[in-house]
C-alpha cells in the first residue's frame, strides 16, 4: 500500500487548468490541516483517492517532476493528474 505521510494533496482532472474548474482535488488529513488561510478543505479530504491518483501518477513512465510536484499530461485523453508532496525544510 502506498504510504502518503509526505503527500499533501492530488489533483485529476481536464488539460488547461489545475484551479479545480476542471477537475478534483483530493486532500490527506494532514495536508488539509495545513492548508493554510483562505479556505476550509477538510470536505475535501479523501486519502483512497489520494493513494489511487499517486499510483497512477508515480507508476507512470511519462512523469514529470517540478520541486515537489510530480505530474502526468496525457494529451490523447486530455487528462492531467498532478501529486504534491510536503515541502522539504
Amino acid at each position: 500500500m502506498l504510504n502518503v505521510d509526505k503527500i499533501v494533496k492530488t489533483y485529476s482532472g481536464k488539460m488547461g487548468c489545475a484551479c479545480g474548474c476542471r477537475g478534483k482535488y483530493s486532500y490527506t488529513a494532514d495536508g488539509a490541516k495545513n492548508h493554510g488561510p483562505g479556505y476550509d478543505v477538510t470536505d475535501k479530504v479523501n486519502e483512497r483517492s489520494v493513494r489511487i491518483i499517486a499510483k497512477k501518477v508515480l507508476s507512470n513512465p511519462f512523469v514529470k517532476w517540478q520541486d515537489n510536484i510530480a505530474f502526468v499530461e496525457d494529451h490523447v485523453r486530455n487528462r492531467f493528474q498532478m501529486v504534491v508532496f510536503k515541502e522539504q525544510a
